[in-house]
Order: C-alpha cells, then structure tokens, then sequence
C-alpha cells in the first residue's frame, strides 16, 4: 500500500509541472508613465505673423504696456498718432492733435527706431493707470536719451500728474544737486545727473508709499517715502499730462510697464535686454 501511494505521489508532481511548463509567463509590469514638468511661469507663444524678433526677452507676467520704438510707425507725412505693441493687443499710446504727434526716427539709437518728442508741443496718452489707487505696485522701464541736460524749462519723460506732484520723472530744477528727479507726491527728488546726448536705461520702482530707482543697471534712490494722490487716470510718455505738460525734447526708443514689483533676476534681465538692444554700458 505504501509503494502504491508513493507512485501516486510521484505521478501527481509529475503532471503539476507539466503543466506548469504549459502556462505562458505573467507579462513584466507596465512602466509608470513619465511625470509632467509644468513651469511655473510658462511664457505664452508668440503670435503668428508678428514683428518682433524676439518677443520675451523680457518676464512676461505683468506686463501691462510695452512701447517698441521698431513697432512706432508714422503717417504718411506725417508724425506718429498711435504706438501699439502686437502682444498687447489694445494697449496704445496716441495723440490726437497734429502738433502733439512725435516723429519716427530710424536708426535714432544704435541702429533701432525711436520716437523723438520735440520739447514743445509733442506728447501721447496711453490708456493704462499708473496711479496708486489703480496700480498700487508699478515698475517702469525706459530707454531714452535727451537732446538736453539743462533743469530748466521742465522736462517728463513720462508722467500721471494733475498737479499734486504725481508719478513722473524728468528735468527738474527743484532736484538739488541732480538735473533728473522724480515727484514724491510732496515735492521732487534728486534721482541722478543726466548728461545730454547720451543713452540711458532706467528703472523705476513704485508702491504706495516708497520710490527706487536704477539708472544703467547702478542703484540710485532706495525706497525714499512718497505719498502721491489720486493722479490723472492715464499714463503720458513725453509729459507729464495735459495740466503741466514738461514737455520732453529728445528719443524715447522703448517703455516697458509691469504691475507689479521685479525680482532683482528679473530687473537685470529687463535691463541687460534693453541695454544689449541699445548699445547702453551699464555698471553695477
């Protein structure tokens, strides 16, 4: 009986492999799938058919105007009625009076257009509000130069002002010992001595209460206090608006305008940008 249930045991391990052989081998396990890298910041593509060669040079979150003087183009005969940027579509920059319209200069700075205000008459509206109750953190860029370096008549490359010492900066006799100040809401501080001829990049730093400023990528003003008022609800480029004017007399070749406050990485680039475009040394 013991044999007989040995040989039994024998061919029923037999038969348990033979099977075992016969069944196909479990498939290896699915790879997991790749993880997707999502940037914090993507930058939105250019649109087709568009003039700039290079369309983010710049961070592209806050941006709420952007004047290229290469976009700047004239009427015919003409000077310049509207400035517009094709990334911000109706953004715009215009003037509506034939003495008021800048003219369109070629290869005014190292070989890019610029618009040239005239210090008389020349000016443009935009339609963004600079003002602290509708941008309570602003950071403006510009590269310009001026025809002259003299305080006096004065003189705003750019402005919001109804006659409260409002945001603008330009020449100013009342900025001390520097030629170039900017408007605390109280008054007018020395920002730096701006020589005639020359290019610059500047930029300036707006909250509710404190003004900076870089000039050529070098620190100027620190958070010096400010308190500026309710201001005209638009931004003018060449002037301070239509209560005071200053009228600027020289080229403005680009302004780039974010709502919001620039990391130190994110000013230089803006600034190593526009300093490359035009031919600008800056020193930090």
């Amino acid at each position: 009986m013991k044999k007989c249930l040995a040989i039994l045991s024998v061919c029923l391990l037999a038969i348990a492999a033979c099977r075992k052989k016969e069944e196909p081998a479990a498939p290896p396990p699915a790879p997991a799938p790749a993880k997707k890298v999502v940037t914090a910041n993507p930058e939105p593509p250019p649109p087709a058919g568009t003039p700039h060669s290079e369309p983010w040079s710049i961070p592209p979150r806050g941006v709420v105007l952007w004047l290229v003087g290469n976009d700047a183009k004239a009427e015919y005969g003409g000077g310049l009625a509207s400035w517009s940027n094709p990334f911000l579509p109706g953004v715009t920059a215009v003037a509506d009076r034939t003495e008021m319209k800048p003219a369109v200069v070629q290869d005014a700075m190292n070989g890019h257009a610029a618009v040239r205000f005239d210090g008389l008459s020349n000016m443009m509206q935009t339609n963004i509000d600079i003002s602290p109750g509708q941008m309570p953190v602003a950071t403006v860029f510009v590269a310009f130069n001026s025809k002259t370096d003299s305080p006096s008549p004065l003189r705003k490359l750019y402005g919001d002002d109804d006659g409260g010492y409002d945001r603008a900066v330009g020449l100013d006799n009342r900025a001390g010992s520097k030629n170039f100040g900017v408007f605390t809401g109280s008054g007018v501080e020395g920002d730096f001595a701006l020589k005639a001829n020359e290019p610059y990049v500047t930029a300036d730093e707006y909250t509710k209460t404190e003004f900076s400023s870089w000039v050529n990528g070098k620190e100027a003003l620190q958070k010096i206090n400010a308190s500026w008022g309710s201001a005209l609800p638009n931004m003018y480029i060449g002037g301070t608006g239509p209560v005071n004017h200053e009228p600027w007399q020289g080229d403005i070749a680009e302004v780039i305008v974010y709502s919001r406050r620039l990391s130190e990485l994110e000013r230089m680039q803006v600034e190593d940008y526009l300093a490359k475009k035009y031919g600008v040394a800056l020193t930090r």
